[in-house]
């Protein structure tokens, strides 16, 4: 039995409800990787210990969420509320509507364990300076209290296509580079990294966090060792569904996506270059007419999403 991820690589709740519930209806989904390879999961109930979605808006999944509930399959969320605007996020919808959203999911789960709020990336510039974090993260924890426990964040992370979409909008202070980023630290020699600031701003952030009963964790930015790590995708999210799930969920393995990641094995059924909600820091995206081309000629009855 597996876990199914939907989807660490696009919104399949805001733009593929249809297809997901087509999906299930066959019984299976199929998908490719970022390296081309073919991959096919059972969607059929006795296969699937539950679901974990990702989303920044999913205000369109009512009916497969009802679905479900009524078939008693257990679901939990990964939900992004950072709220940047249309320079860099041109097509989620107001902070207000998103919020709403959030709480309204986090209603039809059994524990505020199931759903955690991601404030991630954390994006540092001239036009979000510390100041504007610092309220801006208040005013949504502050509506938030009690419909989760856990915020998870990250600064940018520096691949080279985030870093030339980013680079025409804002200049952004990405996560310190390492050994992996060769390349880009090689093409952008003087890209701006976080430093003193990111610091003082995370201070700032864990307190607001704990008066609003939420704990603040750092998303796979393991130099910031003094945080607690995020686990996206983890028992806890799923134990208040009860013990025996939890002793099903608790044999699979560890299955990092990338340095510092904490996260359990899931079957992932999203595919790279099909969201197009356009957001700059995207690092499942090349383009954003790349995703649109992709994203009309999608067909709900076909077994993959492109």
């Amino acid at each position: 039995m597996n876990l199914i991820s939907a989807s660490r690589r696009t919104d399949i709740p805001h733009y593929f409800a249809k297809w997901f519930a087509e999906r299930r209806k066959a019984g299976f989904a199929e998908f490719r990787n970022a390296f081309g390879g073919k991959g096919r999961v059972s969607l059929r109930n006795e296969d699937v210990l539950g679901y974990l979605f990702w989303t920044k808006y999913a205000h369109s999944f009512e009916n497969p969420l009802q679905a479900l509930r009524d078939e008693g399959i257990p679901y939990v969320f990964q939900y992004t509320i950072t709220g940047y605007g249309h320079d860099l996020e041109p097509h989620i919808p107001r902070r207000e509507n998103v919020i709403d959203d959030f709480i309204a999911i986090a209603k039809t789960l059994p524990s505020p364990e199931c759903i955690q709020w991601r404030y991630d990336p954390i994006v540092i510039s001239k036009d979000f300076p510390v100041k504007f974090h610092l309220a801006h993260f208040r005013q949504i924890a502050s509506i938030l209290e009690g419909a989760t426990r856990v915020v998870n964040v990250s600064f940018p992370e520096p691949y080279a296509k985030t870093v030339l979409r980013m680079n025409d909008v804002v200049e952004v202070q990405y996560r310190q580079l390492n050994p992996r980023h060769k390349m880009v630290s090689t093409r952008y020699p003087n890209l701006p990294q976080v430093g003193q600031a990111a610091q003082i701003l995370l201070d700032g952030l864990v307190s607001i966090a704990a008066e609003y009963l939420i704990e603040l964790r750092m998303c796979s930015n393991p130099e910031w060792s003094d945080l607690p790590n995020s686990q996206c995708c983890s028992v806890a999210l799923f134990a208040p569904y009860g013990k025996e799930l939890v002793k099903k969920v608790n044999q699979l393995e560890p299955s990092p996506s990338r340095d510092g990641c904490r996260c359990i094995k899931t079957i992932d059924i999203g595919m790279d270059n099909t969201c197009v909600s356009g957001c700059r820091y995207c690092y499942a995206v090349q383009s954003q007419e790349t995703a649109v081309r992709n994203f009309k000629q999608h067909d709900p009855q076909n077994t993959m999403l492109r």
